[in-house]
């Protein structure tokens, strides 16, 4: 069983003992700041873009099942290339889903919980840094400024820009506004025109990572307004915002795919579209009070995303959709092995290629994918398996039973829960949850360097290290 978390992890005077050391200098003993450009030799290989188009729900989209055209640029893409069938994410909101597939580390090993000042330590390798190590030209642009080089994912990049605009929680830096006060977030052409100036430079392969939150921002004035004008879904739709917000985006991606495809030197390179967690829309999960926006729940509205591969010149199978459940661990290393690097050690995550090449071929994969978050309030834990989930909810959410099992496609707190109707299949997952997390320690938060140990205090207690 899970302790509950005001039960000690661990002895907390070593962890005192670190984070204080951690607090006091940063996440590795100085302020990070971004790389300047390795002047060595060009390294070899096909070009890589990941887009992470954030907050997107998977079945919001054509290719996925919506009914209505939400999303004919991104179809086109998955036609032309791979598309798999059935992605979980790590973790249900931005950091700790992007520290994540960024490492193919979980959120809990990358110390990743809480919004105000936990950072991606550098002890991680991440994407960038592997493709740097390589020879790779490393650019990353963020429209999302939980992935400002204040939470220290930079790292890796020879040129990386910060969204300039941060939430209110965060702490302004000089020429930032504060969204919804000032300005909104960065759009998406802002992203790509950024990106492309980079790549002219500079010399390649490249390995290039964009944030795009047009999505995310999809019920924030001007958003929904602008994004109504623009595409004309069904009036009684609910979600309409969302499917207009989604085809915006996905057409933009589209359009920058073939663009930057058509250049020379991209003949071969590898294309991958996906997004760090869904979305709660309203009307869903009527049972479970709010708050019901992403990073509170564990539901497949939140932890089930896209991901689509696409190679120019046809290097991936045209239209091959892999049904076989895969995670957003596995990213780092499908996109490192299609460039033949080398893969960091002691990672979790797979590469999927095999699964191209043979799609029902025997592939070793655990028998269930975990799903976590403690965002604000929030404490739950989910295992993924099959035709089921079991949940944990530890933080006490009305509607919701400490324990649940919910059918795959099902999900509604206690209303729906099976876990009664099928004791064989909660118990066994119950104890698949309870060897991972014995297996996965929580880590103590790496904090950032402007933090106090008042900071440090508090995300130690939230965490179970104090009594």
């Amino acid at each position: 069983m899970y302790a509950s978390p005001s039960t000690p992890r661990r002895a907390c005077a070593a962890a005192l003992c670190g984070l204080a050391l951690l607090v006091a200098c940063g996440p590795s003993g100085a302020p990070a700041t971004p790389r300047t450009q390795d002047e060595g030799p060009p390294g070899e290989g096909p070009s890589v873009c990941l887009i992470l188009i954030d907050t997107l729900r998977a079945d919001r989209l054509s290719c996925y099942g919506y009914p209505g055209p939400s999303s004919p640029g991104l179809d086109r893409l998955a036609a032309g290339g791979v598309r798999f069938a059935r992605v979980v994410a790590q973790n249900t909101w931005t950091r700790p889903s992007h520290g994540s597939l960024l490492t193919s580390h979980y959120p809990r090993t990358l110390g990743l919980y809480h919004e105000d000042k936990d950072t991606l330590a550098d002890r991680f390798t991440t994407l960038a840094e592997a493709f740097d190590a390589a020879g790779y030209t490393t650019i990353g642009v963020t429209a999302n400024p939980n992935i400002n080089t204040y939470y220290n994912f930079q790292q890796g990049f020879d040129h990386y820009v910060d969204s300039g605009v941060v939430f209110g929680f965060m702490p302004r830096g000089e020429g930032q506004g504060i969204r919804g006060k000032d300005t909104a977030l960065p759009r998406a052409p802002y992203v790509f025109q950024a990106a492309l100036e980079e790549l002219e430079r500079r010399r390649g392969p490249y390995y290039l990572q964009l944030n795009l939150m047009e999505v995310h921002e999809y019920n924030q004035s001007p958003s929904g307004q602008e994004f109504e004008r623009e595409f004309s879904f069904e009036a009684q739709d609910p979600h309409r915002r969302y499917a207009q917000a989604v085809r915006h985006t996905t057409d933009l991606v589209a359009e920058f795919v073939e663009r930057l495809a058509a250049r020379p030197g991209w003949e071969d390179a590898l294309f991958s579209i996906t997004s760090d967690h869904g979305e709660f829309l309203a009307g869903e999960h009527p049972s479970v009070p709010l708050p019901k926006t992403h990073g509170y729940l564990v539901y497949e509205t939140q932890a089930l995303v896209p991901w689509v591969l696409f190679s120019p010149r046809g290097a991936l199978p045209r239209g091959l959709v892999v049904e076989r459940p895969v995670r957003l661990l596995d990213l780092l290393p499908t996109l490192l092995d299609y460039a033949g690097k080398p893969l960091p050690d002691g990672i979790e995550g797979r590469s999927l290629l095999p699964l191209l090449a043979a799609p029902e071929a025997p592939f070793d994969l655990p028998e269930a994918f975990v799903v976590e978050t403690e965002f604000r309030e929030a404490h739950k834990l989910a295992a993924y398996a099959g035709d089921w989930k079991y949940i944990e909810n530890l933080d006490g959410h009305p509607g919701a039973p400490a324990r649940e099992l919910q059918a795959r496609g099902v999900e509604d707190g206690a209303v729906s829960d099976r876990s009664a109707d099928e004791p064989a299949v909660a118990a066994r997952l119950e104890r698949f949850l309870a060897e991972w997390q014995a297996a996965h320690p929580a880590s103590p938060p790496t904090l950032s360097p402007d933090a106090t140990p008042a900071d440090m205090k508090r995300q130690l207690e939230a965490l179970g290290y104090t009594e």
